[in-house]
C-alpha cells in the first residue's frame, strides 16, 4: 500500500500534548504513576492521515476507530482497521498507521505511560504483538468508551487534578473495553444467552441447579458454556452460584435473627453443615462468627 500523504490537521480536529516537564513531574505523583495520559486527541474524517515511527514511541497508544477505515503496520505485518475496532500500539515498537484512502477513519486516541499499562492490556485481552487489534465491539460500543473525549479534560489545563481526571477517564474506557470483549464480538448471541442464565441463577438461588441443564439453557456444550461463563463473570458457573448464595446469606445474617439452618435452607442448602463449609470457603469464617462481626 502506498503511504498516504500526511496532513498537518483535519477540520474539527483536537490535539493536546502534555509538556514534558509537566509529564516528568506528574510521573512521580502517587495517583499518576500507575497511569498517566501524555497526549490525547480526536481526528474526524482524517483524510490523508499517516504516521510513521521507525523507533516507536516511549508511550503506549490506544486508537478507537469510530467511523471509516484505516490500517496499522508493524514488524509483524499490516492489518486493516474498521469502525468498532480498538488498536493498542505498544511502547518502544516501530509502527506506522494511517487512514484508508477511500473511506478515511475518524479516530479518538490516547498516548499514556505507567506501571498499570501492561496489566490493563492483559485484562482487556490484547495479545503481546506490537500492534494488537480488538474487533469485538460495534461502532456504537467503541463510541461508548469516550476515548475521543479525553482531550477535553486536558484542554482545561495540565494541573494535577486535570491529569488525574484524564487518567480516571482512561481507566474507565479500558474497563469498558474489557467488558465489551467479554460480552460482545462473534459470540454475541451466545454471550446474551449466558447472561440470561447468569441472571436466572441470581433470581433463583434457592432452587437446585445442574451444570448440564444450565449449559443446555444457553444452547452450548458444557465445556464451551463453562469457558464463556467464566469469561463473562470471572467464575465457573457453580462457583458463581455458591458465591451469590453466600452473599444472600450474609444479608440475612446481617438483617434477621433467623437460625443458621433456616438461612441455609432459604439460600438453597438442605444441609446446614454443607452450607457452613461453603460459607467458610467464600467468606473465611463460619456464619456464626460472621454474624458476630461489627459492621459499618
Amino acid at each position: 500500500m502506498p503511504a498516504p500523504r500526511r496532513l498537518d490537521g483535519f477540520a474539527g480536529q483536537h490535539l493536546v500534548v502534555v509538556p514534558k516537564p509537566v509529564r516528568d513531574a506528574a510521573a512521580r505523583h502517587a495517583l499518576l504513576r500507575g497511569l498517566l495520559v501524555t497526549d490525547a486527541g480526536y481526528f474526524p474524517n482524517a483524510e490523508g492521515h499517516f504516521v510513521e515511527r521507525t523507533q516507536g514511541t516511549a508511550t503506549h497508544l490506544v486508537i478507537a476507530c469510530l467511523r471509516g477505515q484505516g490500517w496499522v503496520r508493524t514488524r509483524t505485518g499490516e492489518r486493516a482497521v474498521s469502525a468498532g475496532d480498538l488498536v493498542w500500539l505498544r511502547a518502544n515498537q516501530a509502527h506506522s498507521y494511517g487512514a484508508d484512502s477511500t473511506d478515511p477513519w475518524t479516530i479518538g486516541w490516547v498516548h499514556f505511560t505507567g506501571d498499570e499499562a501492561e496489566a490493563w492490556s492483559k485484562h482487556i485481552g490484547f495479545t503481546s504483538e506490537p500492534a494488537a487489534i480488538l474487533s469485538h465491539a460495534s461502532a456504537e460500543g467503541i463510541a461508548a468508551l469516550k476515548i475521543e473525549q479525553i482531550y477535553l479534560i486536558l484542554e482545561v489545563g495540565y494541573a494535577v487534578p486535570e491529569l488525574i481526571s484524564a487518567s480516571l477517564m482512561l481507566r474507565s474506557a479500558l474497563n469498558l473495553a474489557a467488558h465489551a470483549v467479554r460480552t460482545g464480538g462473534p459470540t454475541r448471541s451466545a454471550s446474551e444467552r449466558i447472561a440470561a442464565v447468569r441472571d436466572h441463577l441470581r433470581e433463583s438461588l434457592a432452587q437446585p441447579h445442574r451444570l448440564g441443564a444450565l449449559a443446555a439453557a444457553a444452547g452450548l456444550s458444557v465445556p464451551h458454556f463453562c469457558t464463556l461463563f467464566r469469561r463473562l463473570t470471572g467464575y465457573a458457573p457453580i462457583d458463581f452460584l455458591i458465591r451469590h448464595r453466600v452473599q444472600a446469606a450474609c444479608r440475612l445474617l446481617d438483617t434477621t435473627d433467623q437460625s443458621i439452618a433456616a438461612i441455609a435452607a432459604e439460600v438453597g442448602y438442605e444441609d446446614p453443615y454443607y452450607f457452613t463449609r461453603c460459607f467458610r470457603r467464600v467468606i473465611g469464617s463460619s456464619p456464626r462468627a460472621y454474624r458476630r462481626i461489627t459492621k459499618g
